[in-house]
């Protein structure tokens, strides 16, 4: 179920009473979003699911070139809900608490953006599979599908009651891949960021998360090395 704290900007249902912190620290390469656009001018609709700290908002407000593009927010962990000292600030123009399961298909359309990013990794695999493909098939023809996660099993557990920050699965290097991304980059450690268009759904068969917690770093940096995969930080590689 989803419940909408901030509408048009405003704070219309308050979490109130909360010692839970805002959580939803990310080394995922965010400025890739500024690449994904042939004209970041237009007016753009993001969703950012799983916002966090409001980590990417913030990056797209400072950003004189897209300050201008309206930003929502969906998250289900509480404490990322009451943050009264990001909505303050005008950087996210609606939020809803609750997870992206929850969220009705037919709203993916309208969004020029949807991100995705230091999610997947922390469900289940049919879990991840299921939004990946939902995603992919609700949003538009034009839309892309910003999704950033550790190409291993990067080990991570819960700080807070009901964070969501455990880490359930690890993906390859290879899952991400044949997903055809148009472009994706990589951050230390091994965090890679793709963008994903409505042509990826024809190969969500092959999206292949594992749960072996042994698959570590090592082990993700040779399948990245095996499918060619550029694991060059600060650098953007565009696919076509």
């Amino acid at each position: 179920m989803l419940r909408q704290i901030v509408k048009d900007y405003e704070v219309i249902d308050p979490i109130v009473n909360s010692t839970l912190m805002p959580a939803g620290e990310s080394a995922s390469p965010k400025e890739l979003i500024f690449h994904i656009l042939q004209d970041n001018a237009a007016k753009v609709q993001v969703l950012d699911i799983g916002f966090g700290k409001g980590n990417l908002g913030e990056v797209i407000k400072a950003n004189p070139q897209t300050a201008h593009w309206s930003v929502d927010g969906v998250d289900g962990f509480e404490g990322s809900c009451n943050h009264p000292a990001l909505f303050e600030r005008k950087i996210y123009r609606n939020v809803w608490h609750g997870l992206a399961q929850a969220v009705p298909s037919d709203r993916f359309a309208q969004y020029d953006i949807i991100c995705l990013l230091d999610v997947i990794e922390h469900l289940t695999a049919d879990t991840a599979r299921w939004l990946l493909r939902t995603l992919l098939t609700s949003m538009g023809p034009n839309a892309f599908l910003f999704v950033s996660t550790p190409l291993w099993f990067y080990p991570q557990h819960s700080q807070q009651s009901g964070d969501l920050e455990e880490h359930l699965i690890g993906v390859p290097a290879s899952a991400m891949m044949a997903l055809t991304p148009v472009m994706y980059a990589m951050n230390h450690p091994l965090i890679g960021g793709f963008v994903l268009s409505k042509r990826s759904l024809d190969f969500i068969e092959f999206f292949q998360p594992t749960t072996d917690k042994s698959f570590s770093y090592e082990k993700g940096l040779h399948v990245a090395n095996a499918v060619g995969f550029q694991g060059v930080p600060g650098k953007f590689f565009r696919l076509g």
